[in-house]
């Protein structure tokens, strides 16, 4: 039942609005105990009901009509209206001749003295009316207010005004209770509106998001959810969105990793298979032929092995296993060793190899990782870069927070559109290529080499023009020392 969010709103609705009625309940209940609080209505209500009677008896006086039956009648339209108990005393001696609750336990009399008056707007009242809290012979409390009188025969009467003196819990129940009551009524009907208005706003968002979240589960990755509801629900609909959009993509990366894997297995395992099955039906019968074919098994064995350590490696960089070390590097050594490391292969190929370093601010990285991005980028070069052409690998600094390592070759270029997928793994693009006598690569290298630079906080991009050479960019931010680091 309480599964829902209304009822779950609802119901913390409801129990604030009880906890705040409480709080108030107990604070009137505590005003209720104080006795001025309590009396001191009761006997303003007294004053004015005598204040009344006062002017009816003396207009009655006036036209001669004031005796005790007519004032008894009077009295007792007053005491049954008003809920009042009216005594009539006689003041010489102080005996009651009228009692409105002549059932009730009669009063045998009432002194001043015998009333306890409150502190506060009736201190100054005539000392000799009676006006305060009064304790009848038989043991109750009575509020009254008294009223002298003279009538026209030179009678003195005390007209006393009365009324039980109500307990805290009677006082509250019949001064508070009921403005609670429908407050409490009130607030109830403002909460049911509320909650059904909010939940409304908020449940519709997350049941779109169920819903879309089961579409996911199903396949469909293109599920978008509208931006709508409170910040919250729209914060969380753009990480939905968000998580749709990656997942998507991951999906597409999955089947395309799957298809270039299969299809660049494919070539070494045919050409593993034809030449094994020559050497084995005897078709690579003389030993220049025995030797070719085992020469192509052995080539193509380790391009499937340098293939699965690429995918490794590539696997552990994106998992976040790889652990870099956080060292000060020296890329100016790195990029002189980078160098000595690429001469005879770029002899081999007639490709003139050069580096250009200068000072550059102080980073701190893992010089292997950072070493084999710069590799890759200069294999890629050399790779791509035609008999007699040249490749460049240069060390500046980029402002005073960057530095660069650029590597540039004077190969056939990559076509614009094709230049923001070139880091994909993969990712190949096969006019480049062409023209120089170079196998085909496994399309991962330039992969690894985002993932390593991103994960020193950098950035790689490329710039190129087919026919004008390609030139690859790897932007490192410089890192402050403290002054004894070394």
């Amino acid at each position: 039942m309480f599964n829902s969010l209304r009822s779950r709103l609802l119901i913390s609705y409801l129990i604030i609005i009880g906890v705040t009625l409480l709080i108030v309940a107990l604070a009137l209940l505590a005003l209720s105990i104080s006795q001025s609080s309590r009396i001191l209505p009761t006997l303003r209500q007294l004053n004015t009901i005598s204040q009344g009677v006062r002017r009816e008896l003396v207009r009655m006086n006036e036209l001669d009509r004031a005796n005790l039956e007519s004032m008894q009648g009077l009295l007792e339209d007053v005491a049954q209206n008003q809920d009042v108990r009216i005594v009539i005393l006689n003041r010489g001696n102080n005996r009651v001749i009228y009692d409105s609750l002549s059932e009730a336990s009669p009063w045998t009399g009432l002194r001043a003295g015998e009333v306890v008056r409150p502190r506060g707007e009736f201190q100054n009242i005539d000392p000799g009316i009676a006006v305060g809290r009064y304790e009848s012979p038989d043991g109750e409390r009575w509020l009254i207010f008294s009223l002298p009188l003279t009538l026209r025969g030179g009678n003195q009467l005390v007209v006393v005004f009365g009324r039980l003196e109500p307990g805290p819990l009677r006082f509250f129940g019949e001064t508070f209770f009921r403005p609670l009551f429908q407050a409490g009524v009130i607030a109830l009907l403002v909460s049911i509106l509320l909650a059904v208005l909010i939940s409304r706003s908020v449940a519709r968002p997350l049941q779109r998001m169920a819903e879309a979240s089961e579409s996911i589960a199903q396949g469909e990755f293109d599920e978008q959810l509208p931006l709508q509801g409170p910040d919250e629900v729209r914060r969380l609909a753009r990480s939905f969105n968000s998580m749709a959009t990656q997942v998507d993509v991951t999906q597409l990366s999955q089947r395309d990793l799957v298809a270039n894997v299969s299809h660049d297995l494919k070539t070494p395992l045919t050409a593993i298979q034809g030449w094994s099955q020559a050497l084995l039906d005897g078709t690579a019968g003389t030993p220049e032929e025995q030797r070719g074919a085992i020469q192509v098994i052995h080539d193509e064995a380790d391009r499937m092995d340098r293939m699965v350590g690429q995918l490794l490696e590539l696997a552990r960089i994106e998992s976040g296993q790889l652990q870099l070390a956080q060292d000060v590097v020296d890329l100016q050594r790195l990029i002189v060793e980078v160098e000595q490391a690429h001469l005879v292969k770029a002899r081999e190929r007639d490709v003139d190899l050069t580096s250009t370093v200068g000072p550059v601010p102080t980073i701190v990285g893992d010089y292997d990782r950072l070493m084999q991005a710069v590799s890759n980028l200069v294999d890629n070069a050399l790779a791509y870069t035609p008999e007699h052409g040249k490749v460049r690998i240069v060390l500046q600094p980029y402002g005073m927070s960057f530095t660069d390592i650029i590597v540039s070759d004077s190969g056939p270029g990559i076509p614009p559109a094709e230049l923001d997928r070139i880091f994909e793994r993969f990712y190949q693009v096969d006019k480049s290529r062409e023209g120089t006598g170079e196998r085909r690569g496994s399309g991962i290298g330039l992969a690894i080499v985002k993932e390593l630079v991103e994960a020193h906080h950098g950035e790689v991009f490329a710039n190129s023009q087919p026919g004008q050479g390609s030139t690859f960019t790897i932007r490192l931010p410089a890192t402050t020392l403290p002054p004894d680091a070394g």
